[in-house]
C-alpha cells in the first residue's frame, strides 16, 4: 500500500526536475538578450509547458492520494463569494482578450467553513473548462447562492460550441475537481445550459464536520501553492503569447502549389507548430485548428495527407476520419492519426475507418518526415499506377475507334489486301472513290472492281510488293466520271509476329490536278519573255528556261556547265557573291542588278528578284534584261547633268543681273532725284524773289511745277522700294495685328484731320510674318481707305479677320468711291489707276506693294468693290509662311 510519504516522494521527485527546466527557462527568458526571436520562442513554449506539466504532475499526485484515501482538508472559514470573485478577477483579461461576456454574480456575505486551497482548484478548473469550450465573443457566467440545508450553491455556466466536450486536459481537471467536491461531501452536476452549451452546479456543505478543527478568517489574499500553480499553468494555456495560426496560413496562400500539401490539424497551437516547422521545408502546410474547419479544408484544398489529432473542437478526430472516409474525392489520401492515448483498440477503431497510420506521443520531427515521406510517396505511386491504368483503359476502348476516325478523315484512299488479293479494309475515300459502301468492296477482289486492265496493273504491283518485302512508290491510273486520274501510291507489306506476310497495304492519292499544274507551269516556264532559273548556293545553275539562250545566246547545255560567276562582268562578281551569300541566309533580293556576258562577247544588265534559298540550297529567280533601260536612264543622266549646268549658268547670270539691277537702282535712284531736287529748289527761289511780280496764273504754274517734282520724287522712292522688296530679307515672327492696325491708324491721323471717319477693328488673331512688311500692307491699305472715302460726309472704315486651321483671312473695308469689277485685273499692276490723279493722289504702287508682300508670306491677294458704294481688299496669311 502505498503511503502518503511515497506520494511526497514522488512529487519531490517530479517537481525537482521540472524545476531544473523552468528555473534556466526562465533565466534565459529574462536575461538572454542575444536570444533570437525562434529560440525566444522556443525557449517560452518549453517554459509554459512546463508550467503546465507541472501542474498535471500535481493534479496526478493529487488523484493518486485520493485513490488510497490518503488527501485530508484543512479547514478554515472563509468568505466564499470574495475567494470566488478573487479567482475570477484573474480570467477578466483573458475575457476582455477574446470578447467573451464574463459575469459574476456573487453575494456580498456568504461565510463558508472548506478547504480554502482546493475550493480555489475547483473553480480554477471549472472556469478553466468554460474558457475552452467558449468561442471567442461567446458568454460565461460564474454565480455563488445559498442553497437550503445549510449548503453554498457554486454555478458555471457557458455557451459552449459543438464538440468542446473531450478537448485535451478537460477531463484531468474535472475529475479533480469532482474529487475536491465530494471529499468535502458536496456533489457536482452537468446539464446543458439554456442557450447551448453546458451548466456545472457544485453543492457544497456550508459547515465542516462535527469535531473537525476549523481555521479561523484565514487572510484572503494568500494563494496556496497548488491553487496559484494551477492558476498560473490555467491562465499560460488559455493565453499562448503569439497567434500560431497566420504565419502558417499566410505561407500556404504563397507556397509554390508544386509540392505535396499536408494538412495538419490540432487544436494546441504550439504542438500545430512544431508539425509546421518540421514539415515545411519540403511540404505545403495547410492549418486546421479544429475537426471542422479540417473537414472544410480538405474538400476544397485536397490535400495529398492528412496529420490529425483524436481531442479536437466542434468535431473530435474519430469523427472527422469517418467524414473525410465518406468523401469521394478524398478517397486516396492518407491520414495519420497523432495522438497520447496508448489504446489500442482506439487505434485499430481508426485504421479500420479509413486511417493509415496510428503514431503515438512523444514522436521527433524526423519520425514525422519520414512518415509522412512514405505516405506521400506511395499515394503518388497509386495515383500514378492508377492513372496509367485509367489511361491504359480508355486508349484500349478507343483504339479502334480513333484508327478507324483516322483512316476516314483522311483524304488519300487507304486498305488493305490479303496475299490472294481481297480487300480487307477500305476508309471513307475509297468508298467515295468507287461510290460503292464498304460491304459491298470487302471481299471482293480489283478483277471484280475494274477493267481487267486496270486490274492487272494493280496486281502486278501488289504482287512485287510481297516478293521484295518492301515499301514501294509509284505511280497508278484509275478511273474516274471524268476519266482517268493518276494516283501516287505507297505500297508496303503487312508481316504478323512471325514475320509472315499476312496482307498488302497502300495509300493512294489523287494527284491529277498536281500533274496538270505541272505540265503547265513547265508550258510557262518555257513560254516566258523573262528569265526563269533555278540556281544553288555553290553559284550554279541547275536549270535554266529558254529565254536565257534568247537573251545571253549560251545554250542551256554551256550555262548549266560553268559557274554563272564567270558570266558576270567582272566589276559586278563581288556584290554578285554577297547577294548569292545574303540569299543563303535567308534574305531576299529584289532588286539586284548585274551585267552578263553574251556569247557574242557583249554585255546585258539583267535586273533580278529571288526567294530566300530553300533547305536543300536552291535559289529560284527571275532576272530580265534592262539594257536598254539602262541605256535610257544613262542619257538622261547626261541630259540632267547638263540642265544642272544649265540652271547654274542661268543662276549665276541671274544673280549677275541682280547686282547689275541693284546698281541701276541706285544710279537711277541718284541721277534722278538731283533734277527733281534742283527744281523744287529754284521754284522755291523763284517764287521768293518774283513774290508780287508774278501774277495768279504764273503763280499756279509753278505750284503746278512743284507739285509735279514732288510726286516725281515720291514715284522714284516707290519704284526703288518696290524693286527692293523681292530682294529683301524676311524676318518672320508671331505678332499681334490688332495694336499694328491702331498704331498705323494713329500715323494717318493728318489725312483723317477736319473729317467725320470711323475706323471699326474686330476681333484680330496672332499672325505669323515679317512685321516690317506687314506693317505696309496695312499702311497701304488703310491708307487708300481714308483716300477713297474722302467724298463721303461720314466715312467708315471695317478692318475683320476669319481665323481658320491653314492660317488666316484680314479684310480691309471702306463705304468710299469703290471701283467697276471689270478693271479687277488691274488692282494690283504697277502704276494701274482706276481713277484720274485729278480726283485722288497716288503713285499706282501702293496695292503692287500689297500684292508682292502677301506673295512672298505665301498668300493671295483680291478685292471686291461696287462703283460708289466701297471697296473690300483681303489678303491670306497662311499658318506656316513661305520661307
Amino acid at each position: 500500500m502505498k503511503t502518503p510519504q511515497f506520494f511526497s516522494d514522488v512529487s519531490h521527485e517530479l517537481r525537482t526536475h521540472l524545476a531544473l527546466i523552468l528555473g534556466p527557462a526562465e533565466t534565459l527568458l529574462s536575461h538572454g538578450h542575444n536570444l533570437t526571436g525562434v529560440q525566444r520562442k522556443d525557449l517560452d513554449v518549453m517554459r509554459r509547458n512546463a508550467v503546465v506539466l507541472l501542474r498535471h504532475v500535481g493534479d496526478l499526485v493529487d488523484i493518486a492520494r485520493m485513490d488510497v484515501g490518503s488527501m485530508s482538508l484543512a479547514y478554515t472559514e472563509v468568505e466564499l463569494a470574495s475567494r470566488v470573485r478573487e479567482v475570477a478577477r484573474h480570467f477578466e483579461p483573458l475575457a476582455l482578450q477574446r470578447h467573451i461576456s464574463f459575469t459574476v454574480d456573487a453575494p456580498e456575505s456568504l461565510l463558508v467553513q472548506v478547504d480554502v486551497e482546493k475550493l480555489e482548484r475547483v473553480v480554477i478548473h471549472l472556469l478553466s473548462n468554460a474558457f475552452k469550450s467558449t468561442p471567442d465573443g461567446g458568454r460565461i457566467r460564474l454565480a455563488v447562492r445559498g442553497a437550503p440545508g445549510e449548503r453554498a450553491l457554486l454555478e458555471v455556466e457557458d455557451s459552449g460550441q459543438e464538440g468542446a466536450r473531450g478537448v485535451a486536459g478537460m477531463e484531468l481537471g474535472l475529475s479533480l475537481a469532482r474529487d475536491f467536491v465530494e471529499l468535502h461531501g458536496g456533489l457536482v452536476r452537468v446539464t446543458e445550459a439554456p442557450g447551448g452549451g453546458e451548466l456545472f452546479q457544485v453543492e457544497l456543505p456550508r459547515r465542516a464536520p462535527e469535531d473537525t478543527r476549523v481555521t479561523r478568517r484565514a487572510p484572503e489574499a494568500v494563494w496556496g501553492l497548488e491553487a496559484g500553480l494551477a492558476l498560473r499553468s490555467t491562465l499560460e494555456s488559455l493565453t499562448p503569447p503569439v497567434d500560431e495560426r497566420s504565419p502558417v496560413e499566410v505561407a500556404v496562400r504563397t507556397e509554390d502549389s508544386s509540392r505535396p500539401a499536408v494538412l495538419v490539424v490540432k487544436e494546441n497551437p504550439e504542438l500545430h507548430r512544431f508539425l509546421t516547422d518540421a514539415l515545411q521545408a519540403d511540404y505545403r502546410v495547410i492549418s486546421a485548428f479544429d475537426g471542422q474547419e479540417a473537414l472544410e479544408k480538405a474538400r476544397s484544398l485536397r490535400p495529398d495527407i492528412i496529420l490529425t489529432g483524436t481531442q479536437l473542437p466542434r468535431l473530435s478526430g474519430e469523427a472527422l476520419v469517418t467524414a473525410l472516409r465518406q468523401e469521394e474525392s478524398l478517397e486516396g489520401v492518407p491520414i495519420v492519426v497523432l495522438s497520447t492515448r496508448d489504446d489500442e483498440s482506439l487505434k485499430l477503431k481508426l485504421l479500420r475507418e479509413g486511417a493509415q497510420d496510428y503514431l503515438l506521443k512523444p514522436f521527433s520531427a524526423e519520425e514525422v518526415r519520414v512518415r509522412v515521406r512514405n505516405l506521400v510517396q506511395l499515394k503518388r505511386v497509386r495515383e500514378e499506377l492508377e492513372r496509367r491504368n485509367h489511361e491504359l483503359e480508355r486508349l484500349r476502348s478507343r483504339e479502334e475507334a480513333h484508327y478507324r476516325a483516322i483512316l476516314d478523315a483522311s483524304p488519300a484512299v487507304i486498305y488493305v489486301k490479303d496475299p490472294q488479293g481481297r480487300y480487307l479494309l477500305v476508309n471513307k475515300a475509297f468508298e467515295s472513290f468507287m461510290r460503292r459502301t464498304r460491304e459491298d468492296i470487302l471481299g471482293r477482289t480489283d478483277e471484280q472492281l475494274y477493267s481487267s486492265e486496270i486490274a492487272e496493273v494493280f496486281r502486278r504491283n501488289d504482287v512485287e510488293v510481297l516478293r521484295r518485302k518492301t515499301a514501294m512508290e509509284m505511280e497508278e491510273l484509275a478511273p474516274h466520271a471524268d476519266g482517268l486520274h493518276v494516283y501516287y501510291s505507297i505500297k508496303f507489306p503487312l508481316q504478323d509476329m512471325s514475320g509472315q506476310l499476312y496482307a498488302v497495304g497502300g495509300i493512294s492519292t489523287d494527284i491529277t490536278l498536281l500533274k496538270r499544274a505541272e505540265e503547265e507551269r513547265e508550258r510557262f516556264f518555257h513560254l516566258a519573255p523573262d528569265m526563269f532559273c533555278v540556281a544553288g548556293v555553290d553559284a550554279r545553275f541547275k536549270r535554266v528556261n529558254p529565254a536565257f539562250t534568247r537573251v545571253l545566246g549560251w545554250s542551256e547545255e554551256e550555262l548549266l556547265s560553268q559557274s554563272f560567276v564567270e558570266l558576270v562582268h567582272p566589276d559586278d562578281r563581288e556584290r554578285t557573291l554577297q547577294e548569292v551569300a545574303d540569299i543563303a541566309r535567308g534574305e531576299n533580293a529584289l532588286h539586284f542588278e548585274n551585267r552578263y556576258r553574251c556569247k557574242d562577247g557583249s554585255w546585258r544588265w539583267l535586273a533580278w528578284r529571288t526567294s530566300p534559298a530553300s533547305p536543300d540550297g536552291a535559289i529560284y529567280a527571275a532576272a530580265r534584261d534592262i539594257t536598254e533601260q539602262r541605256e535610257v536612264q544613262e542619257a538622261v543622266r547626261l541630259l540632267n547633268l547638263q540642265l544642272e549646268q544649265r540652271v547654274s549658268d542661268r543662276t549665276r547670270q541671274l544673280e549677275e543681273a541682280n547686282r547689275e539691277l541693284e546698281s541701276f537702282s541706285y544710279t537711277v535712284s541718284h541721277d534722278l532725284r538731283a533734277p527733281l531736287r534742283h527744281i523744287t529748289g529754284f521754284v522755291g527761289l523763284l517764287e521768293r524773289h518774283a513774290q508780287g511780280a508774278l501774277d495768279a496764273k504764273a503763280q499756279g504754274y509753278l505750284r503746278t511745277i512743284s507739285e509735279s517734282a514732288r510726286r516725281g520724287g515720291q514715284l522714284v522712292d516707290d519704284l526703288l522700294a518696290f524693286s527692293r522688296m523681292g530682294r529683301v530679307e524676311m524676318r518672320q515672327s508671331r505678332l499681334e495685328l490688332e495694336p499694328l492696325v491702331a498704331e498705323i491708324w494713329e500715323e494717318l491721323a493728318p489725312e483723317r484731320e477736319g473729317r467725320n471717319l470711323v475706323l471699326e477693328v474686330g476681333p484680330m488673331p496672332e499672325a505669323r510674318g515679317d512685321p516690317a512688311m506687314l506693317r505696309l500692307v496695312f499702311k497701304n491699305l488703310l491708307g487708300n481707305a481714308v483716300k477713297y472715302t474722302r467724298p463721303r460726309a461720314e466715312g467708315r472704315v471695317e478692318v475683320t479677320a476669319e481665323d481658320g486651321e491653314d492660317g488666316v483671312v484680314i479684310h480691309v473695308k471702306d463705304n468710299g468711291v469703290g471701283f467697276d469689277m471689270a478693271y479687277e485685273d488691274k488692282l494690283f499692276g504697277v502704276f494701274q489707276r482706276l481713277h484720274r490723279a485729278s480726283e485722288f493722289e497716288g503713285t499706282g504702287i501702293g496695292l503692287a506693294h500689297v500684292r508682292r508682300i502677301i506673295t512672298r508670306h505665301g498668300g493671295r491677294t483680291w478685292g471686291r468693290g461696287v462703283v460708289g458704294q466701297g471697296a473690300t481688299f483681303s489678303f491670306f496669311l497662311p499658318a506656316t509662311p513661305a520661307p
